[in-house]
């Protein structure tokens, strides 16, 4: 029997979402706010509606197409979209004649997203495989779980981005399925965590120690490098001693921050967050990561 999901898009042919060719699935939902959140338009569960100003010739064909009146013309300041209640019909991108309107999110079978990953089939037999990320893959379990298990049957390499934030009920089922597991520590400290992301970060460290137990999958850390936010030496240091007391650890990677995702603010109509704040350079994060450096039981890596 097939699942439905929700699906914000398929990229093909990545090189640095898991081994080999990876076709990427980014499902749409995620429990955190990360205030520096790349992909703003993957946190809803709902389907959302976003304007591309630079296209936008402010005709408000898109406003008459929408049959709930959530979105909103203005002949000065263009159009708008409300956050909530959009059903994802497409008839406002329909009526628009540049291209200007955006529709995130898709909803599919999992009969669906399945005829889509095996188009990929070729690059599945020479080392690479699908990769579920988000938004945040836990925020819709069935779904996934009834992916990786498809995915399984067709022999298909199956690896895993994640914040782990869910219960351990939740994910350990699908540890059976993944080849490797990538888990975001977003910052160590959990008050700082919660006032940066909406939650603490105990049951983020609490999977991550019980997934490194199982011996079940490949466990990489990935870590956001964010300036003022979570760049400072301390917090690498608590996370060096965290992550010592891991048996199957492979690797610790630093994703320092970049601008990419702030035009989808804009497209979205909300604040965009940190303006000034810049990627840092690999010296900076080169100093920053020393305590990381000393690990015996992992690899480091930036980018």
């Amino acid at each position: 029997m097939t699942v439905m999901g929700k699906v914000l898009r398929i990229e093909r042919s990545s090189n640095k979402d898991g081994a080999g060719l990876r076709t990427v699935v980014f499902l749409k939902g995620c429990p955190l706010r990360c205030e520096w959140c790349s992909t703003p338009e993957s946190q809803s569960a709902s389907y959302e509606v976003g304007f591309l100003r630079s296209l936008c010739i402010k005709c408000g064909e898109c406003a008459k197409a929408c049959l709930h009146g959530l979105i909103h013309f203005d002949a000065v300041d263009g159009v708008s979209a409300e956050p909530l209640g959009c059903a994802g019909c497409g008839r406002c991108k329909t009526a628009c004649t540049r291209s200007a309107v955006r529709i995130y999110g898709r909803e599919m079978s999992s009969d669906e997203l399945m005829e889509e990953i095996v188009k990929d089939d070729v690059f599945f037999h020479h080392g690479g495989g699908v990769t579920l990320s988000g938004g945040e893959v836990l925020s819709q379990p069935d779904f996934v779980m009834d992916i990786l298990k498809r995915c399984h049957g067709f022999g298909i390499d199956a690896a895993m981005e994640s914040c782990a934030f869910a219960k351990w009920g939740v994910l350990a089922p699908m540890l059976d399925y993944l080849s490797s597991i990538f888990i975001d520590v977003k910052i160590m400290d959990p008050v700082k965590h919660e006032s940066y992301t909406g939650a603490g970060n105990a049951l983020v460290l609490d999977n991550i120690v019980r997934i490194d137990s199982s011996g079940k999958t490949k466990l990489t850390i990935r870590v956001p490098f964010i300036p003022t936010v979570n760049d400072d030496v301390e917090n690498f240091e608590m996370l060096a001693y965290f992550c010592s007391g891991l048996r199957n650890l492979l690797a610790i990677e630093i994703l320092p921050y970049h601008r990419l995702g702030l035009e989808t603010y804009r497209n979205l109509g909300r604040p965009v967050p940190f303006p000034e704040i810049f990627p840092p350079r690999r010296e900076e994060i080169e100093d920053k990561i020393v305590p990381l450096k000393r690990l015996k039981n992992a690899v480091v890596r930036i980018g």
